[in-house]
């Protein structure tokens, strides 16, 4: 909360993010609030399933993780060891048909997708297709979008990001912003839309060597879209070209940062 204070509020009318799990009177003071009782629980409830309510976030414990129908949910992060039943059921929490909702989003932080593989082996088709995990189908986005950003830049170097040195990968995103800037209003609305969409695949199998041999390039693209939006959003105020630099500078010191995150962890994927 420290980074998001506005998103607070004791009150469980108001907030963006809340708390729920379960406990007991035993438990430390700081969790009470947080336990609460079925009231509490079913005021959450209703909020949740409300798409106009302000809460958007809730971290939950032991809660919510089986027959809680909310078809606007769209994302899960996951942190906890789950197989079986429980993580089919799990992922089609956020799995339900809502509107133009493609799919749910599964953020994996511990390493969940050989217990989901082994779940999968042993549910129907209809269920397969309820929890909406398809390794195939996945990659072959992951691959789709890929190419699209590709055909966008073909023609345009950017080598310098895999080979060089820091502040030559930090040009190397200058210039392909300005690149992307300068193909027009709708090239530049498609590569941030793509961008997206191979993230939101990469993120289901990053662990994947499929994905893995992408990881740098998927990097370099997320760091030119953040670049892009950054420009758009300081629209308004002119920005300096040394504001500019130091913009996209840590953006680069993120990007790498993640590619010796990866390399680091790759072993264990």
């Amino acid at each position: 909360m420290a980074l998001r204070p506005e998103w607070h509020s004791e009150d469980d009318n108001a907030g963006v993010i809340k708390i729920v799990m379960t406990g007991s009177s035993a438990d430390p003071a700081g969790w009470q609030p947080h336990i609460g009782g079925k009231a509490r629980r079913k005021l959450l409830a209703k909020r949740m399933k409300d798409e106009n309510d302000p809460l958007k976030i809730v971290i939950v414990r032991d809660m919510w993780l089986t027959g809680f129908d909310v078809p606007c949910l769209h994302t899960m992060y996951v942190d906890k060891p789950m197989s079986g039943h429980n993580l089919m059921q799990a992922i089609a929490r956020v799995n339900r048909v809502f509107r133009d909702k493609p799919g749910g989003l599964l953020v994996d932080y511990i390493g969940i997708a050989e217990n989901l593989k082994a779940a999968l082996s042993r549910y129907t088709v209809s269920d397969r297709k309820n929890a909406g995990v398809d390794t195939a189908v996945a990659v072959d986005l992951m691959y789709e979008k890929y190419e699209l950003i590709n055909d966008m830049l073909h023609g345009f170097d950017f080598s310098k990001f895999k080979s060089g040195s820091a502040a030559e990968r930090m040009r190397a995103i200058v210039a392909t912003v300005d690149y992307i800037l300068g193909l027009g209003e709708q090239p530049k609305k498609d590569f941030i839309k793509y961008v997206i969409e191979l993230a939101s695949a990469y993120s289901l199998y990053a662990t994947t060597k499929e994905a893995e041999r992408l990881n740098v390039e998927i990097c370099f693209f997320k760091a030119v879209r953040s670049g892009i939006v950054k420009m758009i959003l300081g629209g308004a105020k002119k920005k300096t070209r040394a504001q500019i630099d130091y913009q996209l500078n840590q953006l680069i010191s993120k990007s790498l940062f993640r590619k010796k995150l990866w390399t680091s962890w790759a072993p264990w994927g």
